[in-house]
């Protein structure tokens, strides 16, 4: 019986995650209130308030879930075996797909984010840091492998993770360009550079 209310918890709090990371999604964080993400889930906002105590900790959950599943993923892509360009080619791919299946969470990952205070704010930047840090690893030894320079990696993994994540204010998953080929627009691009680094014109 325990056991029953355990789980019966869970799959409410979950329920209120969903429904809460699309309410986010839709009105913004500063304009949703608890009543509005009551009312989302034929809740009370009393009954609401027995899983979470406050709107700030819903946001910290729904962003700690979030990271925790997207440096779950990353771990997956096999690094020790994997070419270090198509590695990056990898992550570019696996950062796109995430967009395409959980654009609601990105979203508010991206946007957000901020409107996190103290521990919790501490928390989840350092989720994203963790996070970032495949990245520039993935870059220094494609630079080590190709003699570039690494001086600035933490810029290029920077800059290459916000090509990837901001697709979400301008991409759409159903048109024309499939997620593969974005993936692969994107690696294109930012290589090319990357491979010229302190290069110009005539040289």
């Amino acid at each position: 019986m325990k056991d029953h209310k355990i789980k019966e918890k869970e799959r409410r709090k979950n329920r209120i995650y969903k429904v809460a990371t699309k309410t986010f999604w839709q009105k913004g964080y500063d304009k949703t209130s608890i009543r509005d993400i009551a009312k989302a889930t034929d809740m009370t906002t009393a009954g609401l308030y027995y899983y979470f105590k406050s709107k700030e900790e819903l946001l910290f959950q729904i962003l700690k879930n979030h990271m925790n599943d997207m440096i779950s993923g990353i771990k997956q892509i096999p690094v020790e075996s994997t070419d270090p360009l198509e590695l990056i080619k990898m992550y570019i791919q696996y950062q796109v797909n995430t967009y395409c299946t959980d654009k609601y969470r990105t979203k508010l990952i991206l946007n957000d984010d901020d409107c996190l205070t103290g521990e919790w704010y501490d928390l989840i930047k350092n989720q994203q840091r963790q996070f970032l840090d495949f990245w520039r690893k993935a870059l220094e030894n494609y630079c080590g492998q190709e003699g570039l320079s690494t001086e600035y990696i933490a810029i290029d993994a920077h800059c290459l993770v916000g090509m990837c994540a901001w697709v979400y204010r301008w991409y759409d998953p159903e048109g024309q360009v499939t997620p593969e080929t974005l993936a692969n627009k994107i690696f294109e691009t930012f290589i090319f550079g990357l491979s010229n680094k302190g290069k110009h014109d005539g040289e």
